[in-house]
C-alpha cells in the first residue's frame, strides 16, 4: 500500500516565502475597505507558494482558533508560545532552521495580520455543509472473512501479498519496534519478524522482502528512515537477518522500484514525506550496487509515486502526489542521462488533505486519467469538508486534466478501481481512515458501483456490516486463487483519536474489538 500516514500531520497553510511587507496602510474608515485590505493581503501571504485558500473551505471557529495561528507561525507571529517550542530536538530541527520555517521575526507587522484574521473570519461560513451518504446494504454474493489472525491493538501499517509464496505480509506498528506477520493463504500466521521501526511500504525481489521504514511513527523532519532487504540466510525457508540498502530517509511513506535510465538496473524513488521538510528522491543504482541520490523535490509531503512513459517518448517518467500544504500533482518528464524537467498536472488548497492517487484509462480513449483521494483529516482543521473524497480527472490526450466527477466520502484515503462484478466496466472500492465514525461509521468501506450512461459518470454506492467494525488505513488488492478475481484485503488502524469522541468510549471500544484485518471476496457478486 501506498502509506501515507497515512498518519501524517498534514500542515493546513504554508508561506514559504517572505513577501516584501507594505510600508503603510491607509486610514480606513469602512467595512468594506477593512475587508479589500484583508483579501489583498492574504493573497500575498497566504497565496504565495500554494494556492490560495478561500474563506469557504473552512468555518469560523477554525480559522480564528486554529489555522489562522498555525498560519501566524509560519509567518513569525507567535503570540504567547515560543518559537523554539515549534522545532524538535536533533537533526530534523536542525533542518527546519535551515529551511526558516519558523521565522525569527515576523514578515509582516501586526496590523496586517489583524486584517488578514478579520478577513477570514468575517467571510468563513459558520459551519460547513457536508453531504450525508446514501449507502446501500444489498451487496448479496459478496463474502467478507474475519481471521482468527489478531493483533491486539490493531495497527496496521502495510499489506503486501506475495503471490510466488502465496502469503501475506501484514505489518503492524508497536510502541518501541514494529512487526511483519506472514499468513498463508487460509490467512493463519505462519511466523512474525520484529522489524526496527514502522513499515511504509513492502516490496519483494526473488525471496528478498524490501521494507521501507518510516523511522518515526509521529510526525517528524528526523532522517531516521531506510529501506532494509530482510533475507533468508543458506536457503532456509524462514527469514533471519537484514541489512541497510538506503538509509537516512525523511519518514519515507512509498517506495517505487524501476529501471528509470534504462540501464538494465533497478533503481529506487522513494517518498521522504518528513513534516515541514521532506523529498522526493531518485537512487540511481550503479554497477558497483551502490546508489546515487539525485532530489527531485525539497518540498515535504511527497505521497505517492507512479511510473509511467505519460507522454510517449520511450522514456519513463515519474508522476508524483504532493501533499502537506502546496498540494498538487506533479509530471517530472524524463529527459534521458538522470535528467527530469518538472511540470504541475494539477493543483488543490492546502487543506483539502490530499492522500492517494491511482492512474489509469477510465473512458477507454487510450489516454491514463487519473484518480485522485483526498480525506487525510489529522492537521488543524479535523472538521468534517464537503470536498473530502474520490475525484476522477480525464486526460485531453494531451496530458491536460480536467474533472470528470466528484463523490464526497468524509476522510477517504484509497480508492482501487476494477470491474469488480464483472460486468464489463471499472467500479470503485474506497477506504476512509477519517469517516465520520461516531455516527455514520459504515462510510469507513464503500463500494461504488458503476451504474454510468452515455458520457456520465454515475454509481451507487453500498457498503456491509464489517465495515463498523474497524477503522481502516489500509486497502490492498489480492489475488489468492490467481483466477483474476479481485480480492481486497483491508487494515485496522486504531492508534489515533477519534473526532467527536470525547469521552473515549468509542476508541476504547474499538481497540478492544476491532479486527486486524478482514477479507472481501467478490466471486459470487452480483
Amino acid at each position: 500500500m501506498q502509506f501515507i500516514l497515512y498518519f501524517f500531520l498534514a500542515i493546513l497553510l504554508v508561506s514559504c516565502n517572505n513577501p516584501a511587507q507594505d510600508s503603510t496602510i491607509q486610514e480606513v474608515n469602512s467595512e468594506e475597505e477593512i475587508n479589500g485590505i484583508g483579501e489583498t493581503l492574504s493573497r500575498q501571504y497566504c497565496g504565495s507558494c500554494h494556492l490560495y485558500p478561500e474563506p469557504e473551505l473552512l468555518d469560523k471557529n477554525t480559522w480564528k482558533y486554529s489555522t489562522l495561528p498555525q498560519m501566524g507561525y509560519r509567518m513569525g507571529i507567535y503570540g504567547d508560545i515560543s518559537r523554539q517550542s515549534l522545532i524538535e530536538k536533533g537533526q530534523g530541527g536542525r533542518l527546519v532552521e535551515r529551511k526558516n520555517i519558523y521565522p525569527h521575526k515576523p514578515i509582516l507587522d501586526e496590523e496586517q495580520w489583524e486584517f488578514i484574521n478579520e478577513f477570514y473570519v468575517k467571510n468563513a461560513p459558520d459551519s460547513l455543509s457536508v453531504p450525508s451518504l446514501d449507502l446501500k446494504s444489498d451487496l448479496s454474493g459478496l463474502k467478507v472473512k474475519t481471521p482468527d489472525f489478531h493483533i491486539s491493538p490493531p495497527m496496521v501499517t502495510a499489506i503486501q501479498y506475495q503471490a510466488e509464496l502465496k502469503q501475506l505480509f501484514v505489518a503492524d506498528a508497536k510502541a518501541d519496534y514494529s512487526t511483519i506477520n506472514i499468513l498463508d493463504q487460509s490467512l493463519s500466521s505462519i511466523s512474525t519478524l520484529a522489524i526496527p521501526s514502522p513499515i511504509s511500504h513492502i516490496e519483494f525481489s526473488a525471496d528478498t522482502i524490501l521494507a521501507t521504514l518510516m523511522g518515526g511513527f509521529m510526525p517528524t523532519d528526523n532522517p531516521d528512515g531506510s529501506i532494509i532487504k530482510i533475507f533468508k540466510v543458506n536457503g532456509q525457508s524462514e527469514y533471519k537477518g537484514f541489512t541497510s540498502l538506503i538509509k537516512n530517509l525523511q519518514r519515507p511513506v512509498f517506495t517505487e522500484y524501476t529501471d528509470i535510465n534504462g540501464d538494465n538496473l533497478d533503481d529506487i524513488i522513494v517518498c521522504e514525506y518528513g513534516n515541514h521538510t521532506g523529498k522526493l528522491s531518485l537512487f540511481i543504482k550503479q554497477v558497483n550496487g551502490q546508489y546515487q541520490k539525485k532530489i527531485l523535490s525539497n518540498d515535504p509531503g511527497a505521497s505517492k509515486a507512479i511510473i509511467r512513459d505519460i507522454n510517449r517518448d520511450g522514456l519513463l517518467d515519474i508522476i508524483v502526489l504532493m501533499s502537506q500544504g502546496n498540494e498538487r500533482i506533479d509530471v517530472y518528464y524524463n529527459q534521458g542521462d538522470g535528467n527530469f524537467k518538472m511540470e504541475n498536472l494539477l493543483m488543490f488548497p492546502p487543506s483539502y488533505g490530499s492522500v492517494f492517487i491511482s492512474m489509469l484509462d477510465w473512458n477507454q480513449d487510450g489516454f491514463e486519467d487519473i484518480i485522485y483521494v483526498n480525506g487525510d483529516n489529522a492537521d488543524y482543521s479535523m472538521v468534517l469538508k464537503p470536498y473530502h473524497g474520490v475525484h476522477i480527472f480525464l486526460n485531453d490526450g494531451a496530458n491536460k486534466f480536467q474533472e470528470a466527477f466528484f463523490q464526497h466520502l468524509n476522510g477517504a484515503y484509497k480508492a482501487i478501481a476494477d470491474d469488480f462484478d464483472k460486468d464489463g466496466d471499472l467500479d470503485i472500492a474506497t477506504i476512509s481512515f477519517f469517516p465520520d465514525l461516531i455516527r455514520t461509521s459504515k462510510e469507513g468501506f464503500v463500494f461504488m458501483e458503476n451504474i454510468s450512461k452515455g458520457d456520465s459518470i454515475l454509481f451507487e454506492l453500498k457498503s456491509i456490516n464489517q465495515a463498523s467494525t474497524g477503522r481502516w488505513l489500509i486497502m490492498e488488492s489480492v489475488d489468492f486463487e490467481n483466477d483474476d478475481s479481485p480480492e481486497l484485503v483491508l487494515g485496522s488502524f486504531t492508534g489515533m483519536a477519534i473526532q467527536g469522541d470525547n469521552s473515549g468510549e468509542y476508541s476504547k471500544r474499538l481497540i478492544s474489538n476491532s479486527p486486524t484485518i478482514i477479507l472481501i471476496q467478490f466471486d459470487q457478486f452480483n
